[in-house]
């Protein structure tokens, strides 16, 4: 395979084949080899792969519904609930004798394995929401800060050059301000102006 003055991949049959898709089948390929060796490990630790799917399911539910970025959400939630699984996963391989599928469901049919699991992922969603309702209120405060200050440098720049710097008169060709342009938002406190203003618009 070589390349031609395009910096595209040529085969020797003379077709053309851009570095975008090789790229792409390559990261095809190891998604297909790590989801083959996954399950592979999942079907050699079946008991276990039956109390994570079990325990796990609402970080499952988090990152379907989660739409962010970064994954906050699922990253709280999962750690959250991945605490509340290791406990019974400890037990089940030290303690709960031999580890074989009846055994791993005697487990998950606990009352106790299910309240401390998904008790513990339920925290995991109320720590995301207080930690993104201080962040909002912080960012909030912080743009408020920003906007006084920029508002206070307005003020000192119309208290120094007056209030055709504003934006709010009419310029002629040369950049130079005429008149101030009239607010088509403002209410008329005298009928008679009221009148007058929409005879204006009228004509």
């Amino acid at each position: 395979m070589g390349r031609n003055h395009f910096g595209d991949n040529i085969r020797h049959d003379n077709t053309r084949v851009f570095d975008g898709a090789l790229w792409d089948g390559d990261i095809n390929m190891k998604v297909k080899i790590a989801l083959l060796f996954f399950c592979v490990i999942a079907y050699i630790f079946l008991p276990t792969t039956i109390i994570l799917a079990f325990g796990m399911m609402p970080t499952i539910a988090a990152y379907s519904m989660d739409r962010s970025v970064g994954k906050n959400k699922t990253i709280c939630v999962g750690l959250m609930n991945f605490a509340g699984c290791f406990p019974f996963l400890l037990e089940f391989w030290t303690e709960f004798g031999q580890q074989t599928v009846s055994n791993a469901f005697s487990l998950i049919a606990d009352v106790q394995t299910v309240l401390v699991v998904y008790m513990l992922a339920a925290g995991g969603y109320a720590i995301d929401i207080a930690v993104s309702g201080i962040m909002s209120s912080f960012i909030l405060q912080r743009s408020k800060k920003k906007l006084e200050k920029m508002q206070k440098e307005q003020k000192k720049l119309i208290d120094r050059w007056g209030e055709k710097v504003t934006g709010k008169y009419k310029l002629d060709d040369f950049g130079f301000p005429i008149r101030p342009i009239a607010d088509k938002t403002a209410i008329p406190k005298d009928p008679e102006e009221a009148v007058q203003v929409s005879d204006k618009k009228d004509t």
